[in-house]
């Protein structure tokens, strides 16, 4: 993986931050400050699904990573789904993103 990319450079920040959540029941209990919610390609329809309701829920850009599974990016085993809670780092993520990742839905509140 090509650690230097600076999404994933933004999502090492969020880690060591603590400014990430993985797993769909973390996010779900977050009730707010979701600045960004993360899907792997490799989940089920049903962590879609989820990623997708929790992203409209918190008004929160859902992008999906398509080139390294999230196992690979945050080091959680398993992991499918997971939420930026900082709003800056959500910001850089999305401004600097490349053909690794895949933009579902922008995350505006209607």
């Amino acid at each position: 993986m090509d650690r230097q990319s600076k999404p994933y450079v933004y999502i090492g920040f969020a880690i060591k931050a603590r400014k990430l959540r993985t797993g769909i029941n973390a996010v779900s209990t977050l009730n707010k400050g979701v600045y960004l919610i993360i899907l792997c390609s490799t989940g089920e329809k049903n962590a879609r699904k989820e990623a997708e309701k929790l992203a409209k829920k918190n008004g929160a850009p859902l992008i999906e990573s398509t080139k390294y599974s999230l196992e690979e990016i945050t080091g959680k085993e398993n992991c499918k789904v997971a939420a930026i809670t900082d709003e800056s780092l959500a910001g850089a993520i999305m401004l600097t993103l490349g053909e690794d990742f895949r933009v579902l839905d922008g995350g505006h509140k209607d």
